[in-house]
């Protein structure tokens, strides 16, 4: 996809992301997500970071906290620190904002917007997720140099294995299967335990191994 189309692409997600959160309501604001020590309230938070947060300011919160995920963590509380509601409008009012991190650019947001949709909805047994074209987009950007680095957790989780969608034509690497839906396995690669039981193949012992290290 070109810059553009993440854009829109993005835009897209972050309204449904926002249907979401209306759709909850604030009784659910401290419900766990598939984040790790993130609720409701902070994830939404996060979902506002591209838009408000540039690249240089972030950069100097890591600093300050010496963690990229301890800044991720500070402006995603910040940011949220408000009724469900103001944020959900806020991130339509801000859909389209082209926000374009320095070491990702676009393609950080979008993917992002697909994968955090799915953390704030599947918990809630809630059948939303970005469209099958934006997953196969999102796979491509995390398996790439830039993509690993800023999505895989885990250090070698994809090295030495075959990663093959079963309802697009993707695959990645070489080595013992592992098969699941394209969201799916952006899911795992993400490092989502929870999705786990959503792939197959001679390869997903490996990945299980992995990801309970």
């Amino acid at each position: 996809m070109d810059d553009a189309t993440l854009i829109a692409r993005t835009a897209s997600n972050r309204r449904l992301f926002a249907d979401v959160l209306d759709r909850l309501g604030e009784a659910h604001a401290h419900d766990a997500t598939l984040c790790e020590g993130w609720d409701v309230r902070t994830l939404a938070g996060h979902q506002l970071q591209p838009v408000h947060v540039p690249s240089w300011r972030f950069l100097i919160t890591a600093a300050m906290q010496r963690s990229m995920a301890r800044a991720c963590d500070l402006h995603a509380a910040r940011l949220g620190d408000r009724p469900l509601a103001e944020t959900a409008a806020e991130l339509r009012q801000h859909a389209s904002d082209g926000s374009k991190p320095w070491y990702i650019g676009h393609a950080g947001p979008f993917t992002d917007s697909c994968i955090h949709l799915r953390d704030l909805a599947e918990p809630q047994g809630l059948d939303v997720s970005a469209p099958l074209e934006d997953w196969r987009e999102a796979l491509d950007i995390i398996v790439s140099p830039r993509g690993r680095e800023s999505f895989v957790p885990h250090e070698g989780l994809l090295d030495g294995l075959r990663w093959e969608a079963t309802d697009v034509e993707w695959s990645h690497g070489e080595g013992s299967a592992v098969t699941g839906s394209a969201e799916a396995l952006a899911m795992v690669m993400s490092g989502r335990p929870a999705y786990l039981d959503r792939i197959s193949g001679e390869g997903a012992a490996t990945v299980r191994q992995r990801l309970a290290a």
